[in-house]
């Protein structure tokens, strides 16, 4: 390997070329050349795309796991310590725990995104002569050959992990790949700023990633009520961050979300840590996600069909300018916030556990027309709503939730023996 010095940005042939990177006639015999060399040396021919990007030589191609484990070296930062002195920051062993699982979890169903190495010095490559940016090539990886990590050194001490709980079972796993993009740079305060630039990544909004994020069950009976919704469907808004004060969407598909918690685990603050496991409880199966689909399709039907404003909204069209109503319902009503959506769930939570489906229907009824959902009704005042403020604390939603729960004579059921399942109530037996 040679020493590489930064250059500014010139064409790829002469860039090559300086570099040192053996150049021949055609891909046929640059191939042959590499296999060649590799025979020698008693190294590994790798495929490659050779290119140039910010000045620097950069190469990328796919690496086995069992290939990332021995040639991969990790320089983490000690916690506490100086993080210059070292070529990664420190590990984070949830981080790592947490990508390990889900690799156990998904053996057969899972993805991982390229990782970044370095490599201090370029390697053995060859590549046909010929005026391109950028050229397939062939590069001699010895096996002295060590890369440090620029990005994604959790993704890979998790596949050394992984490796190790796998390495006596019948399992393919350190068989499989992962793209690799190799950048070419000696000098470690340029490794670090690689690491921050690679890190300058935007967060997916919550409700984007709920809309995505299916293979998590509560995000998936989320999409499935959205769908079957009349009210819902067509107006939840599933990218954004935040709701424009302007927006003809009700909700975001996150605040949506809330409500599901509430309906299954009676917190729609529960962490996201916590979800996983809960949602196995809950609604592990099929069957068990699609009994809480129905019941919840159900619930949303009577609640639409005799709830101010929900069923003014859910006759709009759900875009135009009559769509527009919905701002003015969205100033006016409790119901048409997120903190109404998780009070609905809240009171919800203790409707499902009755086991006559008639009952429930009546009293989703009266949840719907005994509650006064305007913003100024009094039982609002001093605990949601204050001055022209709306608490999304979780206090005052508890404390609001009570008072509709005393309105309409609910308590909480202190179940002693096991609850039964419970059968979605059909529409006519709310009439």
């Amino acid at each position: 390997m040679c020493p590489v010095k930064h250059r500014p940005q010139q064409g790829a042939p002469v860039f090559f070329a300086e570099l040192g990177l053996t150049q021949h006639d055609s891909l046929t015999a640059a191939q042959a050349a590499a296999s060649e060399a590799a025979t020698a040396s008693g190294g590994r021919v790798f495929t490659c795309v050779v290119f140039q990007q910010g000045g620097r030589l950069m190469l990328t191609t796919a690496f086995s796991y069992a290939f990332l484990v021995k040639h991969v070296v990790s320089d983490a930062a000690v916690k506490g310590g100086n993080p210059r002195t070292a070529t990664n920051r420190p590990i984070d062993a949830g981080h790592v725990r947490s990508i390990t699982k889900y690799l156990a979890d998904n053996e057969k169903d899972y993805i991982l995104p390229a990782v970044t190495l370095n490599v201090r010095a370029v390697p053995a490559i060859h590549i046909p002569r010929g005026n391109f940016a950028m050229t397939a090539g062939f590069v001699v990886i010895g096996d002295e050959t060590r890369f440090s990590v620029t990005d994604g050194q959790h993704r890979l001490a998790a596949i050394g992990k992984r490796g190790e709980e796998v390495a006596d079972g019948n399992t393919s796993f350190m068989s499989d790949s992962i793209s690799a993009v190799i950048v070419v740079e000696p000098d470690v305060a340029r490794i670090h700023q690689d690491f921050a630039d690679a890190a300058q990544t935007k967060q997916i909004p919550a409700s984007l990633l709920a809309a995505y994020n299916t293979r998590e069950p509560l995000n998936r009976v989320l999409t499935k009520i959205v769908d079957g919704s009349d009210l819902f469907k067509g107006r939840i808004d599933e990218t954004s961050k935040s709701l424009s004060k302007f927006s003809p969407a009700i909700f975001l598909l996150n605040q949506v979300r809330g409500m599901v918690k509430e309906l299954l685990f009676h917190d729609y603050a529960l962490s996201e840590a916590s979800i996983p496991a809960r949602s196995l409880q809950v609604i592990g199966t099929t069957d068990k996600q699609d009994g809480f689909i129905a019941r919840t399709l159900a619930m949303m039907s009577v609640l639409t069909e005799n709830m101010t404003p929900w069923r003014s909204i859910a006759m709009l069209p759900t875009s135009g300018g009559v769509a527009n109503q919905v701002v003015d319902y969205r100033r006016h009503y409790v119901n048409m916030t997120a903190t109404g959506l998780v009070i609905i769930g809240h009171v919800a939570y203790e409707i499902e556990k009755n086991p006559n489906p008639a009952w429930r229907a009546a009293k989703y009824v009266e949840l719907a027309t005994k509650i006064d959902w305007r913003r100024d009704a009094d039982m609002w005042q001093g605990s949601i709503i204050n001055g022209d403020k709306i608490s999304t604390t979780r206090a005052p939603g508890r404390q609001a939730a009570r008072a509709v729960m005393d309105t309409l004579g609910l308590a909480p059921m202190e179940a002693t023996i096991p609850m039964p399942s419970l059968e979605p109530f059909s529409q006519q037996s709310a009439v």
